[in-house]
Parts: C-alpha cells; structure tokens; sequence
C-alpha cells in the first residue's frame, strides 16, 4: 500500500504490486502514447477551426481495466481481521503491474470505440469522430490516463467520459 497527499491537500492509498518480480513471457506490456507532433498539429487545426481544446485526467484509471495477469496475494492487516492471511487473487490492474497501462489503454480503447471514435492511422492514439450538428471531425488524444479533447463541444465530451 502506498500512501500519498495531494497538492490540494487530498489523501490518496493505492494498492501496489511488485510488477518488477513478474515474468512477462505471454503478457503484452507496451501501451502507446500519442506522439508530440500530432499534438501540436491539433493545436493548430483546432485554433484555425475555433474549436475548444480541453485537458483531463482520469483518476484511479488502473481501477477501471482488467489485468491478465495470474497474480494473487496474502491478505495483510489492512484487509481486516477476516481476510487478514487469506489468499486473495488479483483481477484489476493495479498500479505497478507490469501490464496495467497496456489493459487500461484496452480498456480506454473500447470505451472510445463505444463513443463512435476510430483511431487515425498515422497515431493510433488519436481518435476521430465525425459531428454531423457541427459538421467537423473531434478530436480525442490519448496518453496513458491523461488525454486531451478538441471539439467544438468539448464539455459534451468530457462529460461522456465521466459518466
């Protein structure tokens, strides 16, 4: 368990596992990240189209995917007296994995996808939408839990996320 406080002052735990003790022989680890350019260049496609371009980060996003990994723990103290020496088998990906950002960003890929976003195919962590009220293309990046969204109803999008 590792603990933390924030700059605003929050207490965050998060569960940890040691992903540096882990063979990877038939676990896929490498997750994409979108690429500085394409960055840049939808800066500047999203000024000259007056869209707005917004920044988030998705919290305890690791929480969210599933690990394929075969991992499991004894239960120490903070799992309470019940628990406490039992084996309990890890089925999320938890910080530290070896393969947790590679399941989120399956994860992340499948909700954009459910979302009607494609992937371009010059940065795979680019995603695309065609606005039929606008009638332009938005824009989502991605880079691991962070992304960053250009649209010109960027809040509309920023809210489907966080439902």
């Amino acid at each position: 368990m590792v603990f933390d406080v924030k700059q605003d002052l929050r207490s965050k735990a998060r569960l940890v596992a040691g992903g540096h003790l882990v063979e990877l022989l038939d676990n896929k680890a490498h997750s994409s990240t979108v690429k500085e350019i394409s960055v840049k260049i939808l800066h500047v496609k999203a000024h000259h189209n007056k869209m707005d371009a917004f920044c988030g980060d998705i919290d305890n996003a690791f929480a969210n995917a599933y690990t394929t990994e075969r991992m499991y723990a004894i239960a120490g103290l903070e799992f309470g007296e019940k628990l406490r020496g039992k084996i309990i088998v890890i089925r999320k990906a938890l910080y530290i994995l070896a393969t947790s950002c590679a399941r989120f960003h399956d994860h992340l890929s499948d909700t954009l996808r459910s979302m009607d976003f494609l992937p371009t195919r010059f940065d795979r962590d680019i995603w695309r939408r065609f606005n039929k009220e606008t009638k332009t293309y938005e824009y989502l990046c991605t880079h691991v839990n962070d992304f960053y969204i250009f649209s010109k109803q960027a809040q509309e999008i920023m809210e489907q996320i966080q439902a």
